[in-house]
């Protein structure tokens, strides 16, 4: 669908891009750890000068080249990612099927992002977990199950006074969320931001889409 900038309470300013197919929010998911994890190279190749040469993650590039290739490197279209993700399972994948958090470090991977791992920290380990992965400048996928049923997979970026800043792909929002070490930390997506929308395409949330993290973690090692 689209990409939004969001902005919280703390003044902190997020990407997020709204999911393009009813399940696919693993693969949204993957698309924003990915645009966070090369955003600053991206921002570096656009003002680049011939005097830039070297960018290890994409390789040796100059002036302009370096501009788009950097650009390409961190933005990624949702059939992108689908793609590389049936690269890693063999099975093809449209967005109408769950995705699983077990392959997604390997896709990760494959993007150019080092090593991931998919862990289960447990309900009351998931947000120390996810606050020491943010806390060495990585983003983490985490994964949702809802009160009524069914699981969801979201970004957290950063974390500011014990709230994490949850990048939902489904209605495209940051959710402000309170998580406490040793608890588990609830979810309430039909809690709607306050936000504007300058053109694209999201999804909203009823009021009452509440669920808790499972623990389920995609974290850099």
């Amino acid at each position: 669908m689209s990409w939004f900038l969001r902005l919280t309470r703390f003044a902190s300013a997020h990407m997020v891009y709204a999911q393009h197919a009813q399940n696919s929010c693993g693969m949204a998911s993957i698309m924003m750890v990915n645009f966070k994890m090369k955003k600053g190279l991206m921002l570096a190749g656009m003002a680049a000068g011939s005097a830039v040469s070297v960018v290890p993650i994409i390789g040796s590039y100059v002036g302009a080249t370096l501009s788009k290739a950097a650009f390409d490197a961190a933005v990624k279209t949702e059939k992108q990612v689908y793609d590389e993700y049936t690269k890693v399972t063999g099975s093809p994948y449209d967005g109408s099927q769950y995705s699983d958090a077990m392959q997604f470090p390997a896709v990760l991977s494959n993007l150019g992002l080092g090593n991931w791992e998919c862990v289960n920290a447990g309900e009351k380990g998931f947000a120390k977990a996810a606050k020491t992965a943010t806390a060495k400048g990585a983003p983490v996928i985490g994964h949702v199950v809802w009160n009524g049923g069914g699981a969801h997979f979201v970004v957290i970026d950063q974390f500011h006074a014990g709230h994490g800043c949850v990048c939902d792909p489904w209605d495209g929002h940051v959710h402000v969320t309170k998580m406490e070490n040793d608890k588990t930390a609830a979810y309430n997506a039909g809690d709607t931001p306050i936000g504007w929308d300058l053109g694209g395409k999201r999804n909203d949330y009823p009021k009452d889409s509440v669920g808790r993290f499972s623990g389920w973690i995609v974290r850099r090692r």
